[in-house]
């Protein structure tokens, strides 16, 4: 008789202790030995571990005995950061029961919810756990009644636990075996239907697939395709996760492991793609393509190491599905690359990685939301953003989205207050989530998701010098906000450019006309100290003759010569806006 079966994930916020949870649950099971692993051993990405992020899903399969009988259980743990919202998506749809972990020292999150929502959607079995309760500002019972509050359940159905001690989370290990349900009992003799939920590069074997297998058997050696992206291969080998890769001889539908594809690119290998037999077309419901949010330009400060970026770009571009990059090229910053991204924080651990895993000195210019251009319309991204805040804030909350742009939706007023608006991507990203902080003392979360494109009164603001476009400060603005960046870039710039030898004029054009202008005069030289043996203390007439030359002279620089932005200015720029 096969052993019995429980798939489950973890829900948390981020920092709120899912990866030393999982931690614990591998060591009561004896997955893995407690002095001889290392610390959130899930996290496999430095990175992710000292920002309290999950990045990589990393799977475990779990044995544990209760009541005699051995239980299969597998975790996938989720990313819980909003970025990654659709690889959440595709893991719950993999599981049938989930943790919803929260941290008595913060109570429930945004995003913690957003997340829950997915769940219940799916009609997942929920288990609630309140985590950090050795913590001397732990608030247990108040974060008690926010999950009775969300969940409307009872308080003896939450767990109080203490995933850095273990204290308690042997009962989450008996809740996981008697309230979330086994896998339907699917036929391990039908087509095989195996959904992706992630996958990684292998230098050897290729693309590994990380699957649930919903129906059918996969075996090693079978001919298989992925039913979307139409590629065929045979796969040699299958498995499962200990967290190590563990070969077996077949996954049966029910479980969850990896299926080795052979593939070298990992873009065929996409999140959400179903992989059936060759002789099979039948995808499993809930795939959509991954588009980045955002786009910014990348920059080796030493031009020596484009040759070096491309190569680090490449490798990432293997592990990270959602990354899209293109070369380009700027007279003040040289050879680069125009980078899109799933959200803020996809960028800045990109950035990061590039940095510290690869030894490079980066430029990275703003990001910016990808409007859409139809004839001579635009068209900008709309999210939904849902904010939750102390009751003593909403005030200053309620401002700063007005002052954004936002349009109120809901509020609900409980332990917490939760507010909802729709809000154009690019106010968003403009450091509203840092001014949310600020005006809330750090207590506030939020979550978002794209809503649709809508159109909107907006144009390319192009900065000029001298009547030529810098490229690299040129933007598409909506009318709204296009006099105040172009007045920010124009008087910043004449702070950061040095001072040429001719006259230079900094313009901000809009729709045609100049809407912001500044000028830097030129370097002064005394021409008449210089000539002071041939000019005479009264001779007017040559003196005149003299400022006249030099006039024509630096007119003629002017128009000849280019203006020099020297790439500090770029630099301090771009860490400004």
């Amino acid at each position: 008789m096969s052993p019995s079966i429980r798939n489950f994930a973890i829900i948390a916020h981020i920092d709120h202790g899912k990866s030393t949870l999982a931690d614990r649950l591998m060591e009561m099971t004896g997955t893995v030995d407690r002095n001889r692993h290392e610390e959130q051993m899930l996290d496999r990405n430095p990175i992710s571990r000292e920002r309290g992020i999950t990045i990589k899903l990393a799977p475990v399969r779990m044995k544990y005995t209760a009541d005699g009988q051995e239980i299969i259980l597998n975790l996938i743990d989720t990313p819980g950061h909003v970025d990654f919202s659709y690889e959440v998506d595709r893991t719950l749809a993999c599981v049938e029961g989930a943790i919803l972990l929260v941290d008595a020292t913060q109570g429930i999150q945004a995003q913690t919810i957003a997340n829950t929502y997915k769940a219940l959607e799916k009609n997942l079995t929920i288990i609630p756990v309140i985590n950090k309760i050795d913590m001397p500002n732990a608030e247990v019972e108040k974060t008690k009644m926010q999950l009775m509050d969300f969940l409307g359940v009872p308080e003896q159905d939450i767990i109080p636990i203490s995933a850095k001690t273990g204290e308690n989370v042997e009962k989450i290990l008996n809740t996981i075996v008697n309230e979330i349900p086994e896998p339907e009992s699917y036929d391990s003799n039908a087509p095989l239907e195996a959904l992706i939920f992630d996958s990684y590069f292998d230098q050897h074997k290729g693309v590994i697939a990380f699957v649930r297998v919903f129906n059918g058997t996969a075996r090693s050696h079978n001919l298989m395709k992925l039913a979307i992206g139409d590629v065929k291969f045979e796969s040699p080998e299958v498995g499962m996760f200990t967290p190590e890769l563990l070969e077996t001889q077949e996954l049966k539908a029910g479980e969850i492991g990896y299926i080795v594809t052979n593939l070298k690119n990992i873009h065929n290998v996409r999140v959400g793609d179903t992989i059936v037999a060759q002789t099979y077309d039948k995808a499993l419901p809930g795939y959509r393509t991954v588009h980045p949010m955002v786009f910014a330009s990348l920059f080796p400060t030493d031009p020596a190491d484009y040759e070096n970026l491309k190569k680090a770009l490449d490798k990432i571009y293997l592990t990270d599905s959602a990354l899209e990059y293109s070369a380009i090229y700027s007279q003040a910053l040289g050879a680069g690359f125009r980078v899109g991204f799933l959200g803020l924080l996809h960028a800045d651990v990109v950035r990061e990685r590039l940095e510290r895993e690869y030894n490079l000195s980066l430029v990275l210019t703003p990001p910016q939301v990808d409007y859409q251009k139809e004839g001579e319309e635009y068209k900008e991204p709309i999210v939904r953003i849902m904010i939750i805040s102390p009751q003593e804030y909403v005030g200053n909350v309620m401002q700063l989205c007005e002052d954004h742009r936002a349009t109120f939706l809901t509020m609900d007023n409980k332990n917490q207050v939760t507010m909802e608006y729709e809000m154009p991507l690019s106010e968003m990203i403009s450091g509203f989530f840092d001014s949310l902080k600020s005006v809330t003392s750090g207590y506030a979360s939020f979550d978002w998701e794209l809503l649709r494109y809508e159109i909107v009164d907006a144009d390319k603001l192009s900065l000029l010098l001298n009547g030529d476009e810098i490229e690299e400060f040129s933007e598409i603005v909506v009318k709204d906000r296009a006099m105040e960046h172009a007045q920010f870039l124009t008087k910043r710039l004449r702070e950061l450019i040095p001072r040429q030898q001719y006259e230079v004029k900094i313009q901000a054009q809009y729709k045609g006309r100049i809407i912001a202008s500044e000028r830097l005069s030129a370097f002064r030289k005394d021409v008449l100290t210089k000539n002071s043996k041939t000019v005479g203390a009264g001779d007017v007439g040559r003196k005149k003759k003299l400022l006249e030359k030099q006039k024509e002279g630096k007119k003629k620089m002017k128009m000849i010569g280019k203006v020099e932005v020297p790439k500090e200015a770029f630099m301090k720029l771009f860490n400004e806006k």
